[in-house]
Protein backbone atom coordinates (compact mmCIF):
# COMPACT_ATOMS: atom_id res chain seq x y z
CA UNK A 1 0.00 0.00 0.00
CA UNK A 2 2.70 2.50 1.02
CA UNK A 3 5.13 1.86 -1.88
CA UNK A 4 2.26 1.85 -4.39
CA UNK A 5 0.88 5.18 -3.19
CA UNK A 6 4.25 6.92 -3.31
CA UNK A 7 5.26 5.34 -6.62
CA UNK A 8 1.96 6.21 -8.29
CA UNK A 9 2.10 9.83 -7.19
CA UNK A 10 5.74 10.22 -8.19
CA UNK A 11 5.64 8.30 -11.46
CA UNK A 12 2.42 9.95 -12.70
CA UNK A 13 3.97 13.39 -12.42
CA UNK A 14 7.36 12.35 -13.80
CA UNK A 15 5.86 10.56 -16.81
CA UNK A 16 3.40 13.38 -17.47
CA UNK A 17 6.21 15.92 -17.31
CA UNK A 18 8.33 13.88 -19.72
CA UNK A 19 5.38 13.60 -22.12
CA UNK A 20 4.65 17.33 -21.95
CA UNK A 21 8.33 18.08 -22.53
CA UNK A 22 8.42 15.84 -25.60
CA UNK A 23 5.15 17.20 -27.01
CA UNK A 24 5.72 20.83 -26.08
CA UNK A 25 2.71 21.03 -23.75
CA UNK A 26 0.30 18.85 -21.83
CA UNK A 27 -2.59 17.23 -23.73
CA UNK A 28 -5.28 14.79 -22.50
CA UNK A 29 -3.72 11.70 -24.13
CA UNK A 30 -0.46 12.39 -22.26
CA UNK A 31 -2.27 13.00 -18.98
CA UNK A 32 -4.33 9.81 -19.26
CA UNK A 33 -1.34 7.76 -20.39
CA UNK A 34 0.80 9.01 -17.52
CA UNK A 35 -1.84 8.02 -14.96
CA UNK A 36 -2.54 4.59 -16.51
CA UNK A 37 1.12 3.66 -17.05
CA UNK A 38 2.10 4.89 -13.59
CA UNK A 39 -0.71 2.84 -12.05
CA UNK A 40 0.44 -0.35 -13.79
CA UNK A 41 4.15 0.12 -13.10
CA UNK A 42 3.53 1.11 -9.48
CA UNK A 43 1.35 -1.93 -8.91
CA UNK A 44 4.02 -4.22 -10.40
CA UNK A 45 6.84 -2.71 -8.34
CA UNK A 46 4.80 -2.53 -5.13
CA UNK A 47 3.86 -6.21 -5.32
CA UNK A 48 7.55 -7.08 -5.23
CA UNK A 49 8.17 -4.92 -2.14
CA UNK A 50 8.92 -7.20 0.81
CA UNK A 51 9.70 -4.74 3.62
CA UNK A 52 7.14 -5.24 6.36
CA UNK A 53 6.19 -2.46 8.73
CA UNK A 54 4.34 -3.71 11.77
CA UNK A 55 1.58 -1.29 12.82
CA UNK A 56 2.33 0.18 16.24
CA UNK A 57 -0.27 -0.56 18.94
CA UNK A 58 -3.07 1.96 19.29
CA UNK A 59 -4.63 2.39 22.70
CA UNK A 60 -8.09 3.86 23.24
CA UNK A 61 -6.81 7.40 24.05
CA UNK A 62 -4.61 7.36 20.96
CA UNK A 63 -7.49 6.04 18.85
CA UNK A 64 -9.63 8.98 20.03
CA UNK A 65 -6.86 11.43 19.11
CA UNK A 66 -6.40 9.74 15.74
CA UNK A 67 -10.14 10.09 15.11
CA UNK A 68 -9.83 13.81 15.81
CA UNK A 69 -6.91 14.06 13.36
CA UNK A 70 -8.92 12.28 10.66
CA UNK A 71 -11.78 14.68 11.31
CA UNK A 72 -9.36 17.57 10.81
CA UNK A 73 -7.86 16.04 7.67
CA UNK A 74 -11.33 15.65 6.21
CA UNK A 75 -12.40 19.23 6.89
CA UNK A 76 -9.12 20.82 5.85
CA UNK A 77 -9.37 18.89 2.56
CA UNK A 78 -13.06 19.20 1.75
CA UNK A 79 -13.02 22.80 2.98
CA UNK A 80 -9.58 23.56 1.56
CA UNK A 81 -11.55 26.26 -0.25
CA UNK A 82 -15.30 26.56 -0.59
CA UNK A 83 -18.02 28.87 -1.95
CA UNK A 84 -20.11 30.88 0.51
CA UNK A 85 -22.16 34.01 -0.02
CA UNK A 86 -20.87 34.67 -3.52
CA UNK A 87 -17.21 34.33 -2.55
CA UNK A 88 -14.63 31.60 -2.35
CA UNK A 89 -13.31 31.14 1.17
CA UNK A 90 -10.19 29.38 2.47
CA UNK A 91 -10.34 27.39 5.69
CA UNK A 92 -6.71 27.80 6.78
CA UNK A 93 -5.61 31.42 7.15
CA UNK A 94 -1.96 30.49 6.51
CA UNK A 95 -2.98 29.16 3.09
CA UNK A 96 -4.45 32.36 1.66
CA UNK A 97 -1.55 33.46 -0.52
CA UNK A 98 -0.17 29.99 -1.19
CA UNK A 99 -3.48 28.61 -2.44
CA UNK A 100 -3.75 31.42 -4.98
CA UNK A 101 -0.34 30.49 -6.39
CA UNK A 102 -1.17 26.78 -6.54
CA UNK A 103 -4.56 27.39 -8.14
CA UNK A 104 -2.95 29.47 -10.86
CA UNK A 105 -0.07 27.05 -11.41
CA UNK A 106 -2.35 24.01 -11.72
CA UNK A 107 -4.55 25.74 -14.29
CA UNK A 108 -1.57 27.19 -16.16
CA UNK A 109 -0.01 23.75 -16.57
CA UNK A 110 -3.33 22.05 -17.27
CA UNK A 111 -4.36 24.57 -19.95
CA UNK A 112 -1.30 23.90 -22.09
CA UNK A 113 1.72 25.82 -20.81
CA UNK A 114 4.67 25.55 -23.17
CA UNK A 115 7.32 23.17 -21.82
CA UNK A 116 9.70 23.76 -20.17
CA UNK A 117 7.27 26.33 -18.74
CA UNK A 118 8.07 29.92 -17.96
CA UNK A 119 7.31 31.05 -14.45
CA UNK A 120 3.55 31.82 -14.44
CA UNK A 121 4.01 34.71 -12.00
CA UNK A 122 7.12 36.24 -13.62
CA UNK A 123 7.14 35.69 -17.35
CA UNK A 124 10.34 35.50 -19.31
CA UNK A 125 12.03 33.38 -16.66
CA UNK A 126 12.33 29.62 -16.40
CA UNK A 127 9.97 27.97 -13.91
CA UNK A 128 12.34 26.83 -11.17
CA UNK A 129 9.77 26.03 -8.52
CA UNK A 130 9.42 22.26 -7.84
CA UNK A 131 5.86 21.93 -9.13
CA UNK A 132 5.44 18.14 -9.05
CA UNK A 133 2.39 18.16 -6.76
CA UNK A 134 0.70 20.89 -8.78
CA UNK A 135 1.52 18.99 -11.96
CA UNK A 136 -0.19 15.88 -10.59
CA UNK A 137 -3.36 17.95 -10.15
CA UNK A 138 -2.80 19.51 -13.58
CA UNK A 139 -3.15 16.04 -15.12
CA UNK A 140 -6.78 15.97 -13.94
CA UNK A 141 -7.31 19.61 -14.89
CA UNK A 142 -6.08 18.76 -18.38
CA UNK A 143 -8.55 15.86 -18.55
CA UNK A 144 -11.45 18.26 -17.92
CA UNK A 145 -12.06 17.76 -14.21
CA UNK A 146 -12.97 20.86 -12.23
CA UNK A 147 -10.37 22.16 -9.81
CA UNK A 148 -13.20 22.39 -7.26
CA UNK A 149 -13.30 18.58 -7.33
CA UNK A 150 -9.82 17.23 -8.00
CA UNK A 151 -7.84 19.59 -5.74
CA UNK A 152 -9.74 18.80 -2.48
CA UNK A 153 -9.91 15.09 -3.40
CA UNK A 154 -6.18 14.79 -4.08
CA UNK A 155 -5.46 16.73 -0.89
CA UNK A 156 -7.66 14.39 1.12
CA UNK A 157 -6.10 11.22 -0.29
CA UNK A 158 -2.56 12.57 0.04
CA UNK A 159 -3.12 13.59 3.68
CA UNK A 160 -4.65 10.20 4.53
CA UNK A 161 -1.70 8.49 2.85
CA UNK A 162 0.71 10.73 4.75
CA UNK A 163 -0.98 10.07 8.08
CA UNK A 164 -0.85 6.32 7.52
CA UNK A 165 2.84 6.42 6.59
CA UNK A 166 3.69 8.62 9.59
CA UNK A 167 1.95 6.13 11.88
CA UNK A 168 3.57 3.08 10.29
CA UNK A 169 7.08 4.55 10.26
CA UNK A 170 7.17 6.56 13.48
CA UNK A 171 4.10 5.62 15.50
CA UNK A 172 1.93 7.97 17.56
CA UNK A 173 4.89 10.12 18.61
CA UNK A 174 5.68 11.10 15.02
CA UNK A 175 1.99 11.68 14.22
CA UNK A 176 1.55 13.98 17.21
CA UNK A 177 4.86 15.73 16.43
CA UNK A 178 3.47 16.81 13.05
CA UNK A 179 -0.22 17.42 13.73
CA UNK A 180 0.06 18.79 17.29
CA UNK A 181 3.27 20.80 17.05
CA UNK A 182 3.80 24.44 18.03
CA UNK A 183 2.77 26.90 20.70
CA UNK A 184 4.19 25.62 24.00
CA UNK A 185 5.73 28.96 25.04
CA UNK A 186 2.58 31.06 24.71
CA UNK A 187 0.60 28.34 26.42
CA UNK A 188 2.86 28.72 29.45
CA UNK A 189 2.97 32.52 29.38
CA UNK A 190 0.80 34.00 32.17
CA UNK A 191 -2.29 35.85 31.01
CA UNK A 192 -2.17 34.59 27.43
CA UNK A 193 -4.71 31.81 27.16
CA UNK A 194 -6.36 32.89 23.92
CA UNK A 195 -6.40 29.65 21.93
CA UNK A 196 -6.40 31.56 18.67
CA UNK A 197 -3.12 33.27 19.61
CA UNK A 198 -1.19 30.48 21.27
CA UNK A 199 1.41 30.37 18.50
CA UNK A 200 1.62 34.10 17.73
CA UNK A 201 4.97 34.65 19.46
CA UNK A 202 6.72 31.52 18.20
CA UNK A 203 8.08 30.78 14.73
CA UNK A 204 7.92 26.99 14.99
CA UNK A 205 4.19 26.80 14.52
CA UNK A 206 1.77 23.95 13.86
CA UNK A 207 3.40 22.02 11.01
CA UNK A 208 0.15 20.62 9.65
CA UNK A 209 -1.39 24.06 9.23
CA UNK A 210 1.67 26.06 8.18
CA UNK A 211 3.61 23.52 6.09
CA UNK A 212 1.57 20.49 4.99
CA UNK A 213 -1.46 22.52 3.87
CA UNK A 214 0.44 25.46 2.40
CA UNK A 215 3.53 23.98 0.76
CA UNK A 216 1.79 21.33 -1.28
CA UNK A 217 5.00 19.58 -2.27
CA UNK A 218 5.22 18.33 1.31
CA UNK A 219 2.10 16.23 0.71
CA UNK A 220 4.45 13.90 -1.15
CA UNK A 221 7.80 14.86 0.36
CA UNK A 222 7.01 14.21 4.02
CA UNK A 223 5.67 10.64 3.64
CA UNK A 224 8.32 9.83 1.02
CA UNK A 225 11.17 11.09 3.20
CA UNK A 226 10.11 9.31 6.39
CA UNK A 227 9.49 6.10 4.42
CA UNK A 228 12.99 6.23 2.92
CA UNK A 229 14.56 6.83 6.33
CA UNK A 230 12.54 4.02 7.90
CA UNK A 231 13.72 1.73 5.11
CA UNK A 232 17.31 2.59 6.00
CA UNK A 233 16.57 1.92 9.67
CA UNK A 234 15.11 -1.50 8.82
CA UNK A 235 18.12 -2.33 6.65
CA UNK A 236 20.72 -1.30 9.23
CA UNK A 237 18.93 -3.26 11.94
CA UNK A 238 19.08 -6.41 9.80
CA UNK A 239 15.28 -6.74 9.59
CA UNK A 240 15.18 -6.23 5.82
CA UNK A 241 17.50 -6.49 2.84
CA UNK A 242 16.12 -4.90 -0.35
CA UNK A 243 16.20 -6.86 -3.59
CA UNK A 244 16.86 -5.22 -6.98
CA UNK A 245 13.19 -4.41 -7.60
CA UNK A 246 12.85 -2.81 -4.18
CA UNK A 247 15.97 -0.75 -4.80
CA UNK A 248 14.44 0.51 -8.05
CA UNK A 249 11.29 1.52 -6.16
CA UNK A 250 13.30 3.33 -3.49
CA UNK A 251 15.28 5.14 -6.19
CA UNK A 252 12.11 6.35 -7.92
CA UNK A 253 10.51 7.53 -4.66
CA UNK A 254 13.76 9.25 -3.69
CA UNK A 255 14.38 10.88 -7.07
CA UNK A 256 10.81 12.19 -7.41
CA UNK A 257 11.49 14.39 -4.38
CA UNK A 258 13.45 16.65 -6.72
CA UNK A 259 10.29 17.39 -8.71
CA UNK A 260 7.99 17.70 -5.71
CA UNK A 261 10.09 19.48 -3.10
CA UNK A 262 13.68 20.46 -3.82
CA UNK A 263 14.63 21.33 -0.23
CA UNK A 264 13.41 17.89 0.87
CA UNK A 265 15.37 16.19 -1.91
CA UNK A 266 18.50 18.01 -0.76
CA UNK A 267 18.04 17.29 2.95
CA UNK A 268 16.92 13.67 2.66
CA UNK A 269 19.78 12.93 0.25
CA UNK A 270 22.29 14.60 2.58
CA UNK A 271 21.01 12.84 5.68
CA UNK A 272 20.65 9.37 4.19
CA UNK A 273 23.90 9.73 2.27
CA UNK A 274 25.89 10.53 5.42
CA UNK A 275 24.36 7.55 7.25
CA UNK A 276 25.15 5.22 4.34
CA UNK A 277 28.76 6.45 4.24
CA UNK A 278 29.03 6.11 8.04
CA UNK A 279 27.96 2.48 7.72
CA UNK A 280 30.42 2.04 4.82
CA UNK A 281 27.62 0.47 2.82
CA UNK A 282 27.62 2.56 -0.35
CA UNK A 283 27.94 -0.49 -2.62
CA UNK A 284 24.55 -1.91 -1.59
CA UNK A 285 22.85 1.46 -2.11
CA UNK A 286 24.40 2.43 -5.43
CA UNK A 287 21.32 1.41 -7.46
CA UNK A 288 18.73 3.55 -5.57
CA UNK A 289 21.22 6.42 -5.29
CA UNK A 290 21.93 6.22 -9.02
CA UNK A 291 18.23 6.22 -9.95
CA UNK A 292 17.50 9.04 -7.49
CA UNK A 293 20.33 11.10 -8.97
CA UNK A 294 19.18 10.46 -12.54
CA UNK A 295 15.63 11.55 -11.72
CA UNK A 296 16.31 14.30 -9.20
CA UNK A 297 19.35 16.18 -10.43
CA UNK A 298 17.77 17.62 -13.59
CA UNK A 299 15.38 19.50 -11.28
CA UNK A 300 18.31 20.60 -9.11
CA UNK A 301 20.09 21.92 -12.19
CA UNK A 302 16.92 23.68 -13.36
CA UNK A 303 16.57 25.42 -10.01
CA UNK A 304 20.22 26.39 -9.59
CA UNK A 305 21.21 27.32 -13.15
CA UNK A 306 21.69 31.12 -12.99
CA UNK A 307 19.56 33.63 -14.90
CA UNK A 308 20.08 37.41 -15.15
CA UNK A 309 17.85 39.31 -12.73
CA UNK A 310 17.62 36.60 -10.08
CA UNK A 311 18.91 36.86 -6.53
CA UNK A 312 20.77 34.19 -4.59
CA UNK A 313 18.54 32.06 -2.37
CA UNK A 314 21.42 31.25 -0.01
CA UNK A 315 22.55 33.51 2.81
CA UNK A 316 24.00 33.21 6.29
CA UNK A 317 22.05 34.47 9.30
CA UNK A 318 24.24 35.20 12.32
CA UNK A 319 21.12 35.75 14.46
CA UNK A 320 19.76 32.33 13.61
CA UNK A 321 16.63 31.44 11.61
CA UNK A 322 13.93 34.11 12.18
CA UNK A 323 15.13 35.37 15.57
CA UNK A 324 14.39 39.08 16.17
CA UNK A 325 17.30 41.24 17.24
CA UNK A 326 15.73 42.03 20.62
CA UNK A 327 15.32 38.37 21.64
CA UNK A 328 18.23 36.45 23.15
CA UNK A 329 19.60 33.44 21.29
CA UNK A 330 18.87 30.79 23.93
CA UNK A 331 15.60 32.46 24.88
CA UNK A 332 14.47 32.28 21.26
CA UNK A 333 15.23 28.59 20.82
CA UNK A 334 13.83 27.79 24.22
CA UNK A 335 10.52 29.38 23.22
CA UNK A 336 10.35 27.66 19.85
CA UNK A 337 11.87 24.22 20.29
CA UNK A 338 12.92 24.00 23.94
CA UNK A 339 11.17 20.69 24.81
CA UNK A 340 12.35 19.04 21.57
CA UNK A 341 15.95 20.18 22.10
CA UNK A 342 15.98 18.95 25.71
CA UNK A 343 14.52 15.58 24.69
CA UNK A 344 17.12 15.17 21.94
CA UNK A 345 20.00 16.12 24.26
CA UNK A 346 18.80 13.71 26.97
CA UNK A 347 18.47 10.92 24.39
CA UNK A 348 21.96 11.57 23.02
CA UNK A 349 23.47 11.46 26.53
CA UNK A 350 21.66 8.19 27.24
CA UNK A 351 22.79 6.64 23.95
CA UNK A 352 26.36 7.75 24.59
CA UNK A 353 26.42 6.20 28.05
CA UNK A 354 25.07 2.97 26.58
CA UNK A 355 27.67 3.11 23.77
CA UNK A 356 24.67 2.69 21.46
CA UNK A 357 26.22 4.24 18.36
CA UNK A 358 23.47 2.99 16.02
CA UNK A 359 20.99 5.16 17.93
CA UNK A 360 23.34 8.02 18.77
CA UNK A 361 24.69 8.83 15.31
CA UNK A 362 21.32 9.38 13.52
CA UNK A 363 19.94 11.67 16.24
CA UNK A 364 23.26 13.52 16.61
CA UNK A 365 23.37 14.03 12.84
CA UNK A 366 19.83 15.46 12.83
CA UNK A 367 20.75 17.78 15.72
CA UNK A 368 23.97 18.92 14.01
CA UNK A 369 22.14 19.66 10.77
CA UNK A 370 19.52 21.53 12.78
CA UNK A 371 22.23 23.84 14.11
CA UNK A 372 23.69 24.33 10.61
CA UNK A 373 20.37 25.12 8.93
CA UNK A 374 19.34 27.41 11.76
CA UNK A 375 21.98 29.76 10.37
CA UNK A 376 22.52 28.71 6.73
CA UNK A 377 19.32 29.93 5.07
CA UNK A 378 18.39 28.46 1.68
CA UNK A 379 15.48 30.80 0.93
CA UNK A 380 14.95 34.58 0.57
CA UNK A 381 12.73 34.61 3.66
CA UNK A 382 14.43 33.28 6.81
CA UNK A 383 11.28 31.55 8.12
CA UNK A 384 11.07 29.54 4.91
CA UNK A 385 14.04 27.50 6.15
CA UNK A 386 11.35 25.59 8.05
CA UNK A 387 11.59 23.34 4.96
CA UNK A 388 14.93 22.10 6.33
CA UNK A 389 14.44 22.59 10.07
CA UNK A 390 11.28 20.48 9.89
CA UNK A 391 13.33 17.55 8.57
CA UNK A 392 15.84 17.85 11.42
CA UNK A 393 12.92 17.85 13.86
CA UNK A 394 11.20 14.89 12.15
CA UNK A 395 14.25 12.64 11.75
CA UNK A 396 15.34 13.32 15.34
CA UNK A 397 11.85 12.27 16.52
CA UNK A 398 12.10 9.08 14.48
CA UNK A 399 15.60 8.34 15.79
CA UNK A 400 14.47 8.73 19.41
CA UNK A 401 10.96 7.24 19.18
CA UNK A 402 11.89 4.04 21.05
CA UNK A 403 13.62 6.02 23.79
CA UNK A 404 10.90 8.66 24.17
CA UNK A 405 7.77 6.62 23.48
CA UNK A 406 7.73 3.02 22.27
CA UNK A 407 9.64 1.53 25.21
CA UNK A 408 7.93 3.69 27.84
CA UNK A 409 5.00 2.99 30.12
CA UNK A 410 1.69 4.82 29.91
CA UNK A 411 2.66 7.41 32.54
CA UNK A 412 5.82 8.42 30.68
CA UNK A 413 3.88 8.64 27.40
CA UNK A 414 1.29 10.85 29.09
CA UNK A 415 4.09 13.16 30.28
CA UNK A 416 5.53 13.42 26.75
CA UNK A 417 2.07 14.14 25.35
CA UNK A 418 1.66 17.12 27.71
CA UNK A 419 3.99 19.07 25.46
CA UNK A 420 1.67 18.48 22.49
CA UNK A 421 -1.44 19.84 24.22
CA UNK A 422 -0.97 23.42 22.94
CA UNK A 423 -0.56 22.06 19.41
CA UNK A 424 -3.69 19.97 19.93
CA UNK A 425 -5.59 23.12 20.92
CA UNK A 426 -4.30 24.93 17.83
CA UNK A 427 -5.38 22.00 15.66
CA UNK A 428 -8.89 21.96 17.17
CA UNK A 429 -9.17 25.74 16.88
CA UNK A 430 -8.50 25.48 13.13
CA UNK A 431 -11.62 23.37 12.55
CA UNK A 432 -14.91 24.83 11.27
CA UNK A 433 -16.54 24.77 14.71
CA UNK A 434 -14.19 27.58 15.80
CA UNK A 435 -12.67 28.84 12.55
CA UNK A 436 -15.06 30.00 9.84
CA UNK A 437 -12.37 30.57 7.24
CA UNK A 438 -11.18 33.69 5.50
CA UNK A 439 -12.71 35.37 2.45
CA UNK A 440 -10.64 34.93 -0.69
CA UNK A 441 -12.11 35.96 -4.06
CA UNK A 442 -15.50 36.89 -5.50
CA UNK A 443 -17.12 34.20 -7.66
CA UNK A 444 -18.66 36.92 -9.82
CA UNK A 445 -15.29 38.61 -10.43
CA UNK A 446 -13.78 35.25 -11.32
CA UNK A 447 -16.62 34.52 -13.76
CA UNK A 448 -16.27 37.92 -15.43
CA UNK A 449 -12.54 37.38 -15.84
CA UNK A 450 -13.17 33.96 -17.37
CA UNK A 451 -15.49 35.53 -19.96
CA UNK A 452 -12.97 38.29 -20.65
CA UNK A 453 -10.02 35.92 -21.19
CA UNK A 454 -11.91 33.07 -22.88
CA UNK A 455 -10.07 31.75 -25.90
CA UNK A 456 -6.76 33.38 -25.07
CA UNK A 457 -3.63 31.25 -24.95
CA UNK A 458 -2.19 31.01 -21.42
CA UNK A 459 1.31 31.44 -22.84
CA UNK A 460 0.71 34.91 -24.30
CA UNK A 461 1.20 36.81 -21.06
CA UNK A 462 -1.01 39.29 -19.20
CA UNK A 463 -0.04 42.39 -17.26
CA UNK A 464 -2.05 42.86 -14.06
CA UNK A 465 -1.73 44.82 -10.86
CA UNK A 466 0.10 42.35 -8.59
CA UNK A 467 -2.36 40.81 -6.11
CA UNK A 468 -2.74 37.28 -4.74
CA UNK A 469 -6.52 37.32 -5.37
CA UNK A 470 -6.33 38.58 -8.96
CA UNK A 471 -8.69 36.58 -11.24
CA UNK A 472 -6.11 36.31 -14.05
CA UNK A 473 -3.72 34.60 -11.64
CA UNK A 474 -6.39 32.19 -10.40
CA UNK A 475 -7.45 31.32 -13.95
CA UNK A 476 -3.92 30.24 -14.80
CA UNK A 477 -2.73 32.90 -17.23
CA UNK A 478 0.97 33.66 -17.39
CA UNK A 479 1.60 37.02 -15.78
CA UNK A 480 4.13 39.73 -16.46
CA UNK A 481 4.39 40.02 -12.70
CA UNK A 482 2.28 38.33 -10.07
CA UNK A 483 1.84 38.96 -6.36
CA UNK A 484 4.97 40.57 -4.91
CA UNK A 485 5.19 38.09 -2.02
CA UNK A 486 5.26 35.16 -4.45
CA UNK A 487 7.76 36.82 -6.80
CA UNK A 488 10.13 37.72 -3.97
CA UNK A 489 10.00 34.22 -2.49
CA UNK A 490 11.06 32.84 -5.89
CA UNK A 491 14.22 34.91 -5.73
CA UNK A 492 13.57 37.57 -8.39
CA UNK A 493 14.88 41.13 -8.37
CA UNK A 494 11.53 42.60 -9.28
CA UNK A 495 11.78 46.31 -8.37
CA UNK A 496 12.29 47.59 -11.92
CA UNK A 497 9.43 45.50 -13.27
CA UNK A 498 7.10 46.59 -10.46
CA UNK A 499 7.88 50.24 -11.21
CA UNK A 500 7.01 49.69 -14.87
CA UNK A 501 3.67 48.13 -13.92
CA UNK A 502 2.95 51.17 -11.73
CA UNK A 503 3.75 53.57 -14.57
CA UNK A 504 1.36 51.82 -16.96
CA UNK A 505 -1.55 51.77 -14.53
CA UNK A 506 -0.84 55.39 -13.70
CA UNK A 507 -1.57 56.18 -17.37
CA UNK A 508 2.03 56.79 -18.44
CA UNK A 509 2.20 56.19 -22.20
CA UNK A 510 5.99 55.92 -22.13
CA UNK A 511 5.54 52.95 -19.78
CA UNK A 512 3.88 50.97 -22.57
CA UNK A 513 6.77 51.74 -24.92
CA UNK A 514 9.22 50.70 -22.21
CA UNK A 515 7.32 47.44 -21.90
CA UNK A 516 7.65 46.83 -25.65
CA UNK A 517 11.36 47.62 -25.51
CA UNK A 518 11.79 45.35 -22.50
CA UNK A 519 10.73 42.43 -24.66
CA UNK A 520 13.33 43.27 -27.30
CA UNK A 521 16.45 43.24 -25.12
CA UNK A 522 19.56 41.71 -26.62
CA UNK A 523 21.78 41.82 -23.51
CA UNK A 524 20.98 38.28 -22.40
CA UNK A 525 18.12 39.28 -20.11
CA UNK A 526 15.03 37.09 -20.47
CA UNK A 527 12.28 38.45 -22.68
CA UNK A 528 9.28 39.50 -20.66
CA UNK A 529 6.80 41.19 -22.94
CA UNK A 530 3.13 40.34 -22.34
CA UNK A 531 0.51 40.57 -25.06
CA UNK A 532 -2.34 42.00 -22.97
CA UNK A 533 -2.97 44.52 -20.21
CA UNK A 534 -5.79 43.65 -17.81
CA UNK A 535 -8.00 46.36 -16.30
CA UNK A 536 -10.51 45.37 -13.66
CA UNK A 537 -11.65 46.56 -10.23
CA UNK A 538 -8.24 45.95 -8.66
CA UNK A 539 -6.56 48.09 -11.32
CA UNK A 540 -9.18 50.84 -11.28
CA UNK A 541 -8.66 51.41 -7.57
CA UNK A 542 -5.14 52.62 -8.13
CA UNK A 543 -5.21 54.62 -11.39
CA UNK A 544 -4.17 58.27 -11.07
CA UNK A 545 -4.57 59.46 -14.65
CA UNK A 546 -6.59 58.81 -17.78
CA UNK A 547 -6.61 55.22 -18.96
CA UNK A 548 -5.71 53.71 -21.37
CA UNK A 549 -2.36 55.31 -22.09
CA UNK A 550 -1.02 55.55 -25.62
CA UNK A 551 -0.04 52.17 -27.04
CA UNK A 552 -3.02 50.13 -25.77
CA UNK A 553 -6.17 49.20 -27.67
CA UNK A 554 -9.24 47.54 -26.13
CA UNK A 555 -9.97 44.05 -27.51
CA UNK A 556 -12.58 42.72 -25.08
CA UNK A 557 -14.68 43.60 -22.05
CA UNK A 558 -16.91 41.83 -19.54
CA UNK A 559 -18.89 44.44 -17.61
CA UNK A 560 -16.25 46.33 -15.56
CA UNK A 561 -13.37 44.08 -16.68
CA UNK A 562 -11.44 45.15 -19.80
CA UNK A 563 -8.64 43.61 -21.84
CA UNK A 564 -6.19 45.73 -23.85
CA UNK A 565 -3.80 44.65 -26.55
CA UNK A 566 -0.28 46.06 -26.37
CA UNK A 567 0.41 47.62 -29.77
CA UNK A 568 3.74 46.59 -31.26
CA UNK A 569 5.72 49.22 -33.13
Amino acid sequence: MIPFSLLFLGLSSLLGCLGALANGHLVPVISASALVIAFGVSLFLARAFKMELKPPPVSIPIFILYTLIFFGIYFHSVFLFYPKGGFYWIQDQFNLGDMSFHWGTIRYLGKGADFWPENPIYMGYRFKYPFGMDFFNALFENLGMSINSHLPLVTLLALVMGFYILHMTGGPLLVFAIYFSGGIYNFMAPGNWDVGRIQDSVDFKNLFLTVLLTQRGFLYALPAGVFLYRGLQEYFSGAWKPNSTEKISLGIIWGALGFFHLHSFFFVSLYLGILILWKKDLKNWLLPIGIASLLGFPFVFNALAPEPGTASLIHFSARGWARPENVGYFEYWGKNLGPWMMAVIVAMVAFYRQKNWNSLVPVALAFALFFIFSHLILAPWDWDNIKLIMWCYTFAIMATSDFLWNNRRAGAKAFVFLFFIPGLMIFVHSLPLYNHGIQWVSEMELNKAEVLLKGQNVNQGVLITPAYEHPALLLGYKLYMGYVGHVWSHGYSYTEREQLVNRIYDGDGSGVQSLVNDGQKSDGSPKGRPKFVYRGPLEKRREKFTFPPKGLSKVNEALDHELYLIEQK
